[in-house]
């Protein structure tokens, strides 16, 4: 049976999958911190990520294979026109797409909100966010001591 990826809003019954994925990944890579996780109950997750799906300014878009969670992107209002963006791909699934098929969901989903602007803060010893995030149309705003502040219009 071949695997299949697929993309798709998260909903509450992922929570422990969810907190399961970033408990995984924020081991992998010191461009990663979920400090609270730990702590975090799975029906609070549970809550979060239903407000997060009624929401019309946020979103949270998982990418599974074979019903594990190996990526999201999360969409966090900011504000009536911004949202705060990141991407988050496990490590074994590196450089095979993932990242950009979750960018393209995410940013068609901005398209359709109410959002007008992305935001986003990258370390800058991370070039290969840097670039992804640049490829699809991402602008440097901001260069702070050890990070990047980026933003994208999506409307």
């Amino acid at each position: 049976m071949s695997q299949q990826l697929k993309l798709r809003e998260a909903i509450p019954k992922d929570a422990q999958n969810l907190l399961n994925f970033l408990k995984k990944v924020s081991q992998q890579s010191d461009f990663i911190s979920f400090d609270d996780i730990q702590s975090t109950a799975v029906r609070d997750e549970e809550i979060s990520l239903d407000a997060i799906f009624q929401s019309e300014y946020d979103e949270l878009i998982i990418a599974v294979l074979d019903d594990e969670i190996i990526g999201y992107c999360r969409l966090e209002r900011i504000d009536a026109q911004k949202a705060e963006f990141g991407v988050v791909v496990d490590k074994e699934f590196w450089n095979n797409g993932i990242a950009s098929y979750l960018l393209e969901e995410a940013i068609d989903w901005a398209n359709a909100s109410p959002l007008e602007k992305l935001v986003l803060e990258v370390y800058k010893n991370n070039p290969a966010a840097i670039h992804i995030y640049q490829k699809y149309g991402f602008t440097t705003e901001l260069t702070k001591d050890k990070t990047i502040v980026m933003t994208k219009m999506v409307k």
